[in-house]
């Protein structure tokens, strides 16, 4: 081992010196110049792109502020005159490729310079006329001839190409000034002048435009970043020659190391296999936890589908047996009916008849009369009409359940979107009404206006269903008020919404509600749960990226504080 420390420290001493004459050498380069020159180009890069951005702002744009073209334009020049004179003024005497690159985007510079002066007065005087036009009255727009000078105009608006005759489109309009009425007449004359403004400058403008989206400034800028980086480049050879020593000592020295780890491992390779195979022991113990906390996490959602499946078939028990009955009494009703419509039948063939007796046809009537008295038609169709409502309130009650039952899964819909928490809680409510109801709890719900928000549905159901079936539990001996109120979070560094759900159940201590949220931790007694269903909610809360607390007290009842971000999260866990 000694010797492995004697050829450690002159490997090392190797390092430092070859540190120490790389740093010295790169000191002789004045990098804060080289970063100012790079910021200086790229300075100049976006404000041409931006003198870009701002021509094509300024096509014919009535309420465009033309000082911005000017504004940018100086402020590259000046950005420029700096570049030049004073950043590259060395570098550009010493590299004939940098100082060609900087002539050649002086000459385009002074070019799209003259350019710009000369669009921006054609242009200006075009977005006036067009600011004349929009400020006429509607009313001379209906007239015909205006009207195809109009679409003339805005063709030319929106293109690049040239018009059409300005002195024929314009040559009606006299004469219909002539003829106007004399309150259009001054609107026909401004209208007319603005759109000689506009055909008279349209070409000037437009050609200044089309070469100024042309010049070639943008890569000349791109140029004279490549050419001074690589005269950077050349001016640091020097120091890479020492870097390049540094990475060959640094692959020596790997492999030295290699040798020496290797020659180490040698020696401890017992140790090694016993820390692998301990590793192995706990891999195997953790993969062995995991799958059992997810069988009992199954078996907790197994058990409150069976307990969701058995209120909601108890819940539709109740409509569909009455729905039943009514058909049976309304099966009996038409076949008195029946009876009644059999009368009225041989009644009818009897007045039909061609040799039709007056007797037998009275006869036919009075035991007509007598059925329906008998059986009471008029009742029966009162009666009808209301075993008819009954059972259509009975089935909708039935489809009220079945939807809230698909909601609440929403198995379809496992990723996540925005919908609207309130809608969230009535389904969990639906699905608890059995819990509800046999613990003789009274909801009171007070929702206040909430934004949507973006989370996984049947998760959130999952989140209410267990909070609210735990504060039906807790309220099993006397009954009480469950309160649910809605509102926006306060204090919170993100938009989110507020949840509390308060119960007057038997509260907690201390030492329970600081274990509540724990997988496992349960104060029901042995076998009557798993202590999965907070946990779960923690879970839920925790993966959309919100918040979960308790309040409590033996005797005064809990409210669980839910909050959750407005705004979509990156990432909602399972």
């Amino acid at each position: 081992m000694k010797k492995y420390a004697i050829i450690l420290l002159i490997m090392i001493a190797i390092g430092v010196a070859l540190a120490v004459q790389n740093v010295t050498q790169t000191q002789r380069l004045d990098q804060t110049v080289f970063l100012q020159t790079t910021e200086s180009i790229r300075n100049l890069q976006s404000l041409d792109k931006n003198l870009s951005v701002l021509l094509n702002q300024s096509r014919f744009s009535a309420g465009f502020d033309h000082e911005q073209l000017l504004d940018t334009n100086y402020e590259i020049s000046e950005e420029f005159d700096n570049l030049r004179f004073d950043a590259l003024f060395e570098e550009i005497e010493g590299s004939p490729e940098l100082s060609a690159a900087v002539q050649r985007f002086e000459e385009q510079f002074v070019t799209r310079e003259e350019q710009l002066e000369d669009y921006i007065s054609a242009n200006t005087k075009i977005a006036e006329g067009l600011q004349k036009i929009n400020s006429l009255d509607a009313a001379i727009t209906d007239i015909p001839e205006i009207g195809r000078v109009n679409s003339e105009i805005y063709r030319l608006t929106i293109s690049n190409s040239s018009g059409a005759d300005a002195e024929a489109m314009l040559l009606p309009l006299a004469q219909l000034q002539f003829d106007a009425e004399a309150e259009l007449s001054p609107s026909i004359s401004l209208f007319r002048e603005a759109a000689a403004d506009i055909f008279g400058n349209h070409e000037a403008a437009t050609t200044n435009f089309n070469s100024l989206i042309q010049k070639n400034t943008g890569p000349l800028l791109d140029q004279i970043e490549t050419e001074y980086t690589a005269y950077h480049n050349q001016a640091i050879g020097g120091s890479n020659q020492f870097r390049n020593a540094l990475i060959v000592y640094g692959f020596v020295l790997l492999g030295t190391l290699i040798f020496f780890g290797y020659q180490i491992r040698k020696n401890y390779v017992s140790l090694e296999q016993q820390v692998a195979d301990r590793t192995a022991e706990i891999a195997r113990a953790y993969v062995d936890l995991q799958e059992s906390q997810e069988q009992l996490i199954q078996s907790e959602k197994m058990a409150s589908l069976g307990e969701m499946v058995a209120g909601v078939a108890h819940e539709i028990n109740t409509p569909l047996g009455y729905v039943s009955s009514n058909l049976e009494t309304l099966n009996l009703n038409l076949k008195d009916l029946g009876q009644v419509l059999d009368g009225v039948q041989d009644l009818l063939m009897e007045v039909k008849s061609g040799q039709r007796d007056k007797k037998q046809v009275s006869t036919k009537i009075l035991e007509t009369l007598r059925t329906y008295q008998r059986v009471e038609a008029g009742e029966i169709f009162s009666e009808s009409e209301q075993l008819l409502g009954d059972g259509a309130y009975g089935l909708s009650e039935i489809s009220k359940l079945v939807i809230s039952l698909k909601d609440f899964a929403r198995l379809d819909r496992q990723t996540s979107e925005q919908i609207d928490v309130h809608n969230c809680i009535e389904s969990s409510l639906t699905i608890a009404s059995n819990h509800i109801k046999e613990n003789n709890v009274q909801v009171v719900k007070d929702f206040s206006a909430l934004p949507k928000i973006s989370c996984v549905p049947s998760k959130l159901n999952q989140l209410f269903l267990n909070t609210i079936t735990n504060a039906c539990q807790a309220m099993s001996e006397n009954g009480g008020t469950l309160t649910i109120s809605t509102s926006e979070a306060v204090d919170q560094e993100v938009d989110s919404i507020q949840i509390n759900i308060k119960d007057q159940g038997i509260g907690m201590d201390e030492l329970t509600l600081q274990k509540m949220f724990d997988p496992f931790f349960t104060s029901k007694e042995i076998g009557e749960g798993t202590g999965l269903g907070m946990s779960i909610a923690y879970k839920i809360v925790t993966a959309h990226g919100g918040t979960i607390r308790a309040e409590s007290a033996l005797g005064e009842g809990t409210e669980i504080i839910i909050t959750l971000p407005v705004a979509k999260q990156d990432e909602v866990a399972g």
